[in-house]
C-alpha cells in the first residue's frame, strides 16, 4: 500500500470518481463537473488529495482531501483548509488506511504552505480525526424555525398540524430596499465582510471571487440570494437553499451577514423575514441555520423565531474540529469557537 499526492491527471480524476461511486453510490460528489468545481476551480487553489494506492491491483483504494480556504485572523489573511470527502474502498476497510491517509496530510499541506485545517466530520469520521491529532472545538449550534411545519410529518399528524401552519407565516411587509441578487457578487460584499472581520477574530475571506465560485458557479446547486441596501450601500445579505431530506423540503440559511454599525436592526432582521417568506412560498417544512451566541446575526435569527435545538434532539452532533500543524500564535485563534464567524456556507454539505 502506497500513500501519495495526486498529480491532477484525467486518469486519477476518473479513478477517484470510480472510487466515490463504489464507496457512496452515484451521488453529487461523483459528478465530473462537481469534481472540477471543488478540486480544480477553487479560487484559493487546487485541492490537496492524499491517495492510498494498491500497487498489486493497480487501484486507488482511498482518498483524503483538503480544499484551500483563506481565513481572516485578526485582520490578516491566513491560508488554511477544509478536510472533506474522506473515502476508503469497501473491500479495503479496517486495514488502517483511513488513519494512514490522515497522517499523510500534514506533510502534503505544509508543502503547500497550509498550516491548519478544519473539519465538520460525521460520526464515522470524527473518531479517526481526533485519534490523528484534530481537536473538537464545538458542536455547531443548530437553529430551527418551523415554516409549514405540518409538511415535516406524515398522515395523520400532518393533517392535524396543517391547521396551525398559518401561525408561522410571515407577513410580506418589506418596505426596505431589498432585492434578489441575479448578477455576480461585487466589491460591496467585500466591504461588508471587511466590516464584519473587525468584530470577530476568525472568518472566511469572502472575496467576490470566492463568493461567485461558491454560490454562482456551483454546477449542481441553486441558491437564492437577497440583499438589503440603503443609498446603494450594502447593509446585509442572506443566502438560502432548499434542501431535500427524505423528500421533505428543508430551508437552509447558508450565509447571513449584516452591517452591525447600522442602527435600524429591524431593517437588518427583514432579510431573515424575506428568507422565511421565500421558504413559505416554496412549501418548506422547517428552516435551519447555524450561528454562534454573541453575534448580532444570531440575535436577529432568534428575533425571527429561530430556536436553538438541544443537543439530544440533533440528528448528529455537528462536530467542528481543528488541526494545527505548527505553533504559530495566529493559529491558536482557530482553536476557540467563540472567535469564529461560521455558517453552513463555510463548508460543503449544503
Amino acid at each position: 500500500m502506497k500513500i501519495s499526492l495526486w498529480t491532477d491527471t484525467e486518469d486519477e480524476k476518473q479513478a477517484i470518481l470510480d472510487l466515490t461511486k463504489k464507496t457512496f453510490g452515484d451521488i453529487e460528489i461523483a459528478n465530473q463537473s462537481y469534481f472540477d468545481w471543488q478540486y480544480r476551480n477553487n479560487p484559493y487553489g487546487k485541492a490537496i488529495i492524499s491517495i492510498a494506492y494498491d500497487d498489486s491491483n493497480d487501484l486507488i483504494v482511498g482518498t483524503s482531501t483538503l480544499t484551500p480556504e483563506k481565513l481572516i485572523v485578526d485582520g490578516e489573511e491566513l491560508l488554511s483548509s477544509h478536510s472533506c470527502n474522506v473515502q476508503v474502498h469497501p473491500n479495503y476497510r479496517k486495514q488502517g488506511i483511513f488513519s494512514k491517509l490522515l497522517l499523510s496530510m500534514p506533510e502534503f499541506a505544509l508543502a503547500n504552505n497550509i498550516h491548519s485545517f478544519y473539519g465538520t466530520p460525521n460520526n464515522n469520521s470524527f473518531k479517526s480525526l481526533i485519534n490523528e491529532g484534530s481537536i473538537e472545538i464545538a458542536h455547531l449550534p443548530l437553529l430551527v424555525r418551523p415554516i409549514r411545519f405540518s409538511r415535516y410529518f406524515c398522515f395523520p399528524i400532518k393533517q392535524i398540524l396543517k391547521l396551525f401552519d398559518i401561525l408561522w407565516k410571515k407577513k410580506k411587509l418589506f418596505s426596505y430596499n431589498m432585492e434578489q441578487l441575479d448578477s455576480d457578487f461585487d466589491d460591496s460584499f467585500e466591504i461588508l465582510a471587511k466590516k464584519t472581520s473587525n468584530r470577530v477574530s476568525v472568518m472566511h475571506n469572502r472575496t467576490k471571487e470566492f463568493l461567485n465560485w461558491r454560490y454562482k458557479n456551483h454546477p449542481t446547486r441553486k441558491y437564492q440570494i437577497f440583499t438589503l441596501k440603503e443609498n446603494n450601500e450594502l447593509l446585509g445579505y442572506v443566502i438560502t437553499k432548499i434542501h431535500y431530506l427524505d423528500k421533505k423540503r428543508i430551508g437552509v440559511i447558508l450565509d447571513y451577514m449584516v452591517d452591525a454599525d447600522f442602527e435600524d436592526k429591524t431593517q437588518l432582521k427583514s432579510l431573515i423575514d424575506k428568507a422565511i417568506s421565500y421558504f413559505w412560498d416554496n412549501e418548506v417544512s422547517v428552516a435551519i441555520a447555524t450561528s454562534r451566541n454573541g453575534l448580532l446575526e444570531n440575535d436577529l435569527l432568534h428575533r425571527s423565531g429561530f430556536l436553538k435545538v438541544p443537543s439530544f434532539l440533533k440528528p448528529e452532533p455537528l462536530h467542528f474540529t481543528i488541526q494545527i500543524f505548527d505553533d504559530n500564535k495566529k493559529h491558536v485563534k482557530l482553536t476557540k469557537f467563540d472567535n469564529w464567524f461560521f455558517v453552513f456556507g463555510d463548508y460543503d454539505v449544503f
